[in-house]
């Protein structure tokens, strides 16, 4: 029986959004039960440290994290392990993407900061409409920094988590950020490159949603076996490739990112039937 659920945010456990409560009730008191009867709750997501500490916050049960896709890892309150970008290496990617892509933002993950945005390229519509859905985020919201100036200091700082890239927000750019995460796979060895519809999420070498959950396993002696992973994303593949006989993916994902994992899911809160199968699937129904 599996020991830890390790769960994407966004699209996943944040599915359907409650811009209040931030888990929806019926997720939310699933993992109430699976942690008061010895499991351990683990979240996987692109978000920051920051984002960690509010969401601790707003839920009644503990919960480790793995965030900034594998960059650092929480247990029981703990930084257990911490990796960032090597500047040089990072500085040399974002010249090259500038030269040959010409995104139009650019997010930079910091240990200090959530979020610092490169100015856009792109009208000042398309930035009022970023920014009112910003707005709208309520307890999702994280704050964002919009400065050219910060975003390079920053990196050569140092202490850099993630970069996100934009290449585009139509169909026809969702397809070319997929096949551009694939060419920057084989020019740059030394980054993981993951596809995540518009944007293309990097982080240093080794570091995945997939690595941070196997790190922790290992740092509690639980067996890989003993894992359950749920996910949306491309970010969230290299879970179900390492998890790959306990993986589920939610059926609103696309197509190429259902196909990797085993099993597929609508919400969390179905893992229940999965962990408990002789156990009156309607208690859960019932919590509307």
């Amino acid at each position: 029986m599996a020991k830890v659920i390790a769960t994407d945010l966004d699209g996943t456990l944040f599915y359907p959004k409650k811009r209040l409560s931030m888990v929806d009730k019926k997720n939310r008191a699933f993992l109430k039960r699976f942690s008061e009867s010895g499991g351990r709750i683990l979240i996987s997501s692109s978000r920051s440290e920051q984002f960690y500490a509010k969401m601790k916050e707003k839920l009644d049960f503990p919960v480790d994290f793995v965030g900034c896709d594998g960059t650092f890892v929480f247990c029981d309150g703990k930084k257990i392990f911490d990796k960032a970008f090597e500047v040089t290496s990072l500085k040399r990617l974002i010249a090259d993407l500038r030269d040959h892509y010409d995104p139009p933002l650019m997010l930079l993950t910091t240990r200090e900061a959530p979020l610092i945005m490169t100015k856009t390229k792109v009208s000042h519509w398309t930035n009022f409409v970023y920014f009112l859905y910003q707005s709208v985020q309520g307890v999702y919201r994280e704050p964002v920094i919009r400065s050219d100036h910060f975003f390079y200091g920053a990196i050569e700082k140092g202490g850099a988590h993630k970069l996100m890239v934009l290449i585009g927000l139509t169909a026809k750019k969702k397809r070319l950020a997929e096949k551009i995460t694939d060419d920057l796979r084989r020019k740059y060895p030394e980054f993981e490159f993951m596809w995540l519809d518009q944007f293309i999420e990097i982080t240093p070498k080794g570091c995945s949603k997939g690595a941070g959950v196997a790190f922790y396993l290992d740092y509690l002696g639980i067996s890989h076996d003993n894992v359950m992973v749920v996910g949306d994303s491309g970010n969230d593949v290299s879970m179900f490739e390492a998890f790959y006989e306990n993986s589920y993916c939610m059926d609103h994902a696309p197509e190429s990112v259902r196909a990797k994992a085993k099993n597929v899911v609508s919400r969390v809160y179905e893992l229940e039937s999965k962990l408990y199968p002789s156990v009156d699937s309607k208690k859960t129904e019932k919590e509307e």
